[in-house]
């Protein structure tokens, strides 16, 4: 036999095994018999319905049959209705058929798109239950905190459309106060995020409703309240703030240096003085209030060390105001005795460049650091060598340690990944944030289940540490080589951009509120500066503010 003709054979034996024995058509809806014999689930119901007596057997094999034996074949039913389905193209391609494909194709799309709509139509159902019920949540704040009633109390209780007026009428008169605020209005769409369990509570006059329910329909009435209330805070504290307002400016005063870059600055713990460091080798120290009350006239340094490495990062230990700890570009980690200016410890085991350094905030003898080789080592200032690395698969860009648990630690990596590490068990990490598209430059806490990292694809990343997942994605300054610095205070975020502006967010919303250029301040335009490190001073709304060029500049959040 040639090849076409055994396959022609192959064919018509497989088209018989998937044809019902009953009807002599491919199996519809395809039911097996104990016996292994497989029908349409029509047609054999039919045959035992017909046989006469008790026993029923198979119509191939008379094998004796029980009716709730019966099983569907998915696996076959779905191989005959292929089958089925080309036979039915096979048909439709003459000229005498019907255009059945045609209106089978428009059928799924009308059943398809009904389907999507009406999903819609429950989602936005929903939505507006969700707002109804938060604008009476509103309102009764309103009325509680301007005495206006909003609710005509003659009539069914609708909204009084006069009262309404002075509500709509006090809202204008508050975006001319904060011209500020009208930028931010468009935003909240982002930010409102709609009551899913409203529907629920909605319909909670059913039939059987229980008292039960009705504390559980309590409980998520108050968290729900709480989360309008939150809003409405976050909006009180974006408001506060209309501006970043220039104070003060400290200009690079070393001409003999080729390159000015402030690679990081940092206040002390009792936030009197503040440190700057980078390229140039050297350490400063200011006092801040002499920084504030010289506005007039260069502030200068009241402590200038000098080192003989590139300096990448700086920390101020958390509860021993005179002691600071750096990292530099040949991997050396040394501890700072500001008082007597004295480098009181080195640690010199990293293979390569050193990026971060940071103390402990619970522990002030621990202190860690990443290198480009790809591990984070942890020190004691009571000991002359580390007390453990940990190694990963990456170059480490930051390192942090947790506020208030000095066991684990938030890392960024090279990898475009950040990680959480329980440092007794280091092997491996606890937390894997896995989202941005290119290296992590910057990982820190901004809560103890929050942390929010800085990438070089442009955008900020506000993480739940408990599932890993990413709360929201900050995006607006540009971000695509440098260090640029990242700071926090509270709900707001400083950093920086290559394009010499320093951005501030709050993390409420994706985009910046504020933002202050340097070109703009000294007539600069187009340089090719960035910003190279911020801070914020603690307990204030000052920041600090380094360009690539060296100058470092007070502004404050007004």
């Amino acid at each position: 036999m040639e090849g076409g003709g055994e396959s022609q054979f192959l064919q018509f034996e497989l088209e018989h095994e998937l044809k019902c024995p009953l009807c002599g058509d491919f199996l519809n809806d395809a039911t097996a018999t104990a016996c292994s014999h497989s029908f349409c689930r029509k047609c054999i119901r039919a045959n035992l319905d017909q046989q006469e007596g008790d026993t029923k057997v198979c119509p191939v094999c008379k094998t004796h049959v029980e009716v709730e034996s019966l099983a569907s074949n998915e696996k076959l039913n779905k191989i005959a209705s292929i089958f089925r389905a080309k036979r039915s193209l096979q048909n439709r391609s003459t000229a005498a058929a019907k255009n059945e494909l045609g209106y089978e194709m428009f059928y799924y799309f009308l059943q398809y798109t009904k389907a999507k709509q009406v999903q819609l139509l429950r989602e936005v159902k929903s939505n507006i239950l969700s707002l109804d019920q938060d604008l009476s949540t509103v309102r009764r704040r309103l009325e509680a905190s301007t005495g206006i009633g909003l609710r005509d109390p003659t009539t069914t209780g609708a909204p009084d459309p006069r009262q309404l007026e002075v509500i709509n009428q006090r809202v204008r008169e508050d975006l001319r106060h904060y011209p500020h605020l009208t930028s931010i209005l468009p935003r909240l769409d982002n930010f409102y995020v709609y009551n899913k369990n409203v529907s629920v509570l909605a319909g909670s006059k059913r039939k059987g409703w229980d008292a039960s329910n009705s504390v559980n329909e309590n409980i998520q009435v108050k968290r729900r309240e709480q989360y309008v209330d939150g809003v409405a805070e976050t909006l009180l504290n974006i408001s506060k703030h209309h501006r970043l307002k220039f104070e003060v400016e400290i200009p690079y005063g070393d001409m003999m240096q080729k390159s000015a870059i402030i690679s990081s600055i940092g206040f002390n713990s009792n936030h009197e003085c503040f440190a700057t460091a980078g390229v140039s080798k050297r350490i400063k120290i200011y006092d801040f209030k002499n920084v504030m009350e010289d506005r007039f006239r260069i502030p200068c340094p009241i402590l200038e060390l000098t080192w003989r490495s590139k300096l990448s990062d700086l920390d101020w230990n958390k509860q021993e105001k005179s002691l600071l700890a750096t990292s530099d570009y040949d991997g050396m980690i040394s501890v700072w005795d500001v008082d007597s200016g004295e480098n009181i410890l080195e640690y010199d085991e990293h293979e390569k460049r050193a990026w971060s350094v940071n103390f402990s905030k619970t522990d002030a003898s621990l202190l860690a650091s990443g290198s480009d080789d790809g591990t984070v080592k942890v020190y004691s200032t009571k000991q002359n060598r580390s007390v453990l690395t940990v190694e990963t698969m990456a170059n480490v860009c930051s390192v942090q340690y947790h506020p208030t648990n000095f066991h684990y630690m938030a890392i960024g990596c090279s990898d475009h990944q950040a990680y959480v590490y329980d440092l007794r068990n280091p092997n491996e990490p606890v937390v894997t944030l896995s989202g941005h598209k290119r290296a992590i430059s910057y990982a820190a806490y901004s809560k103890d289940n929050e942390i929010i990292t800085a990438s070089t694809d442009n955008t900020l990343r506000l993480w739940n540490v408990n599932n890993g997942e990413t709360k929201r994605v900050l995006s607006g300054h540009e971000n695509q080589k440098h260090f640029v610095g990242l700071a926090l205070k509270d709900d707001w975020v400083a950093v920086g951009s290559e394009t010499n502006e320093l951005f501030v967010y709050n993390k409420a919303l994706d985009s910046p509120i504020h933002r202050y250029s340097f070109d703009e301040s000294s007539e600069m335009h187009n340089s090719n500066h960035f910003i190279s490190a911020t801070c914020w001073k603690p307990r204030s709304d000052i920041i600090l503010c380094a360009s690539s060029d060296g100058n470092l500049r007070v502004l404050r959040l007004e």
